[in-house]
């Protein structure tokens, strides 16, 4: 330990003497170089937090272009043994609108090795962030120009390798990029920001054996004979943004087809090729349906879909070449509990929402993610029908409502880091703005202003107001409060109905109160609600305009109504508090032209746990046409847990629907009772459906069996798709606490690390270390051990998991070496995960029960900190008067008219 951070105390007094040396250079040489499906929930508890301290957000605009970037053409050549790549960037340019003698492009952290120029080069230089090219004289407003820049990096963001070194399969080699928001100047200098657009070209050099894709089309694919690599040229002619700019190589395994004359294929890992058509069955017909829906033709010269290892996306709308993450890919056995068309569907869409017209910047993201959204959900309509359509909208809308307090409307620029702006406004939110005005203006309208808003703008950015004026000038509508309260405020209406009868004057009363929070960033809305009253055989439809507070109103009718619905249709996102009799609850579930209906009336009727629910959910669990209901009946009978309710459940377990069967066998883990055991044992047994037994692992986990040790040791050899089932048994010991599983789970871990995915071992690290906190010390040290051999681990994921791990082992002995990364770093993804171990560890380990050798270390440990905290000030300090001396001296050598 002593020797460890004093290793550290001395990096940080030689970076000292570094930056004074690097100083001394610098003043004789005229060149000078310098060296985000969790993500968001921490940059929203970081803004919830900063809004909590009443900290002003800092708005954040789109840069300025003093320069036109025309071409971007890149010549990458990647080293996978060392994760590692040299590249060559051309760019092609023209000054604005005044003469250019400084161009600064967004660069970090690459090493320049030349920089040439059509025109002179005065001097360039590498700051943190930036490559300044200082010309020796201005380049005229309009005049074509070209800068070329040699580079080495060894990319930290925005390519990422995937080798065998790391741990992954050999034969599944590749590397794959994501740029969204701004992460390809990390591995390339541009401008980093989708103000701009350009047209790109890729050559990628590769070991014969490997293939390289990219945006656009294949130019040419060339051996060269000397050092025996393959160029692969692709060139995207028409422009897209730089985040948009792609590039994967490796192993693959491809199915191919067309649509019209669009090439459209899937590459997967050589690993996965069993899985290619289950994830490649929808492609083909989203295209053609969107073609259809949208009346503006595919823009692009292709389609592919790439699938890059441990992708830390869903999937990334590439222009023309989408990745995809592993996990949308499935095996038959799963039957329909997992499917890629939602994904497939949402990127596809991208192609014309957020590639062909493009948001200018980050503010007003759900023009992209909104249309991506909301145009996924049209295709499910067109497979599955309106019931599939209606459900998947409403479960967006609860998604949405579970964001009450949320005070941010969707077009905001108070944003301190892009990613915050990938949130549950700009998707589900988004998409139901689109749905809105769809229902607004009608299907046919609303088909005509977004076919003319993708046809003005396409291969340009936009805000929000481009497509505003669009509607407004097509529609003849004022549209400015609707988008005033729907995207430029934040929240949604919240509204309790009380509903009454008067057989006097033959009218309902409707006494309506919006109960959201309410501010200047949230006022009262107004808008209107259908209402669907049901008299006898007739149906009534009226509406009813709500705009204050509270309101009541009056509806006329010849007799009392037997069911009273509001927005059945779906066409306002409004969370509504509606508490109907159990009389038009059981007329709502028998309605079957209103599934969502049916759906609130299972969930309500669920709560009343008496004799005509329990008959009423069980006949809606085997009878109802729509799997939801069925899922939602299952749900409702396991809440009840009564003795007959398991009884309706364990009679539905031979549902064909695999969606279903999985609902009622989770309903089932809800009891605990000698039948409920046996029913879950009996599935595990026998379940053919690894996810479906899974879920009864999870489920018979709860009970003290004796039985469950060698049932659950057993289960760790099973072969599954990406080892799940041996994931649901290691859950299942995590749920069972016994020490009893920590050899056979160590020894599983390191001799089958190979057939996890890195997700699930990294899991597994957490049970294990779980599992051993109190176990003898002999198991425990091994376990310490284990775990420490994974700290520097080349997948990030495991080595942070065994970080985490360390904590969850509460064993004071792995404070020394978890310091080592707490100080290295402290600012880290790794440095915060040390530190909350360490206090993890402190915090379970009271210091009169702890070992006098652990109390010593960690007396030791406490004073090294404090030393190195001063010593860190001081660094500070130094780094910041070196930063200004440096920033002096060139403010003095910078030319006049150079600085912007």
């Amino acid at each position: 330990m002593t020797k460890q951070l004093f290793a550290t105390l001395a990096i940080a007094l030689s970076q000292i003497a570094g930056s004074f040396s690097l100083l001394a250079e610098e003043s004789q040489q005229e060149q000078h170089h310098c060296g985000h499906c969790a993500i968001m929930a921490r940059l929203q508890a970081q803004q919830l937090a900063a809004a909590a301290n009443g900290e002003a957000p800092q708005h954040k605009y789109a840069p300025d272009r003093f320069a036109d970037i025309l071409h971007l053409k890149l010549d990458i050549t990647p080293d996978f043994k060392t994760r590692t790549l040299t590249g060559t960037a051309t760019l092609d340019f023209q000054p604005i609108a005044k003469a250019l003698k400084q161009w600064r492009l967004n660069a970090v952290d690459l090493k320049i090795q030349k920089v040439t120029s059509s025109h002179v080069i005065k001097a360039t230089q590498s700051t943190e962030k930036f490559l300044e090219i200082t010309f020796a004289n201005p380049i005229p407003a309009g005049a074509k120009a070209q800068v070329t820049i040699q580079y080495e990096v060894t990319p930290q963001k925005g390519l990422y390798f995937r080798t065998a070194e790391m741990g992954y399969p050999a034969g599944d080699t590749q590397l794959w990029t994501q740029g969204e928001p701004e992460d390809h100047q990390h591995w390339f200098p541009s401008h980093d920001y989708p103000n701009e657009k350009f047209t790109t070209e890729v050559i990628c050099h590769l070991p014969e054996g490997m293939e390289a894709l990219s945006n656009g089309h294949l130019v040419s694919e060339t051996k060269n004979d000397k050092t025996g690599l393959v160029a692969f040229h692709w060139l995207q002619d028409k422009v897209h943004v730089n985040y948009l700019i792609s590039l994967v190589a490796g192993h693959f395994e491809k199915i191919e087809a067309k649509h019209r004359d669009i090439p459209i294929a899937l590459y997967v890992p050589p690993s996965e090729k069993d899985q290619l058509a289950n994830t490649f069955r929808d492609t083909v017909k989203i295209m053609a349906f969107f073609e259809k829906e949208i009346g503006v033709p595919y823009p692009w010269d292709k389609y592919y879909n790439v699938c890059g290892i441990d992708y830390m996306m869903g999937g990334m709308e590439n222009t023309s070449l989408t990745t995809l993450t592993q996990g949308t890919l499935f095996s038959d056995a799963s039957e329909n509990l997992h499917s890629s068309r939602g994904l497939d569907a949402h990127e596809m869409a991208h192609q014309w929402f957020g590639d062909l017209v493009t948001c200018r910047d980050w503010s007003h993201l759900w023009l992209n993610e909104g249309f991506a959204t909301y145009y996924s959900l049209l295709y499910d309509k067109e497979l599955l029908g309106m019931d599939d359509f209606k459900f998947r909208l409403h479960g967006n809308a609860r998604g949405i409502f579970g964001n009450a307090k949320d005070t941010i409307p969707i077009v905001y620029q108070g944003y301190n880091n892009p990613m915050e702006q990938f949130s549950f406004r700009a998707y589900p939110k988004g998409g139901w703005v689109l749905h809105m005005l769809r229902s607004e203006l009608g299907e046919d309208l609303f088909r005509k202003c977004v076919k003319t808003y993708l046809e003005r703008h396409q291969y340009k950015t936009v805000v929000t107001q481009d497509l505003v004026e669009i509607f407004e000038e097509l529609s003849g509508r004022s549209l400015s409060q609707f988008f005033d309260q729907w995207v430029y405020l934040s929240g949604y209406p919240e509204i309790t109905v009380k509903y009454s009868w008067d057989e006097l004057t033959k009218q309902v009363k409707l006494n309506v109160t919006q109960t959201q929070m309410t501010n200047e960033k949230r006022p009262f809305f107004k808008f209107k609600l259908p209402v669907k009253l049901i008299v006898g055989d007739k149906t009534h439809h009226k509406t009813i305009a709500i705009s204050k507070d509270k309101e009541d109103f009056y509806l006329g009718l010849e007799s009392a109504p037997s069911l009273v619905r509001f927005d059945p249709e779906l066409t306002v996102l409004a969370k509504i508090t509606f508490n109907p009799s159990e009389k038009m609850l059981i007329a709502q579930l028998a309605d079957q032209t209103d599934v969502i209906g049916r759906l609130q009336a299972v969930d309500q009727l669920g709560k009343k746990k008496n004799q005509v629910t329990l008959e009423l959910l069980t006949k809606a669990l085997k009878e109802d046409p729509f799997f939801a209901i069925r899922n939602a009946a299952a749900n409702g009978l396991a809440a009840m847990r009564t003795p007959e309710s398991f009884a309706a459940l364990q009679g539905a377990l031979d549902q064909p629907d695999a969606r279903v069967r999985q609902s009622v066998v989770r309903g089932l883990t809800k009891f605990y009772s000698d039948d409920a055991y046996n029913a879950l044992k009996g599935i595990a047994d026998r379940e053919p459906n690894p996810d479906i037994r899974s879920e009864a692992i999870r489920g018979i986990a709860a009970y003290a069996k004796p039985e469950l040790r060698k049932f659950l040791v057993r289960e760790l050899g099973t072969a599954s798709y990406h080892h799940r089932i041996a994931g649901s048994a290691i859950a299942g010991m995590r749920k069972q606490d016994d020490s009893f599983y920590v050899r056979p789970l160590r020894r599983h871990l390191k001799d089958s690390e190979d057939k996890f995915s890195s997700s699930g071992f990294s899991q597994a690290l957490g049970t294990l270390a779980y599992l051993a906190r109190n176990d003898e010390a002999n198991d425990k040290t091994r376990v310490r051990e284990f775990l420490i051999g994974h700290l520097d681990h080349l997948k990030e994921r495991v080595a942070g998991a065994a970080i985490g791990a360390l904590g969850e082992l509460r064993d004071a002995k792995a404070i020394p070496i978890l310091t080592t990364f707490a100080t290295a770093d402290s600012d880290s993804a790794q440095g915060k995960l040390a530190q909350s171990a360490i206090d993890k560890i402190r915090k379970n380990t009271p210091p009169g029960n702890a070992p006098a050798e652990v109390n010593r270390l960690r007396s030791q440990v406490q004073d090294l900190e404090k030393q190195l905290k001063g010593l860190s000030n001081e660094l500070k300090a130094m780094q910041a008067r070196f930063k200004e001396a440096l920033e002096s001296r060139n403010a003095e050598k910078t030319p006049e008219g150079a600085k912007k």
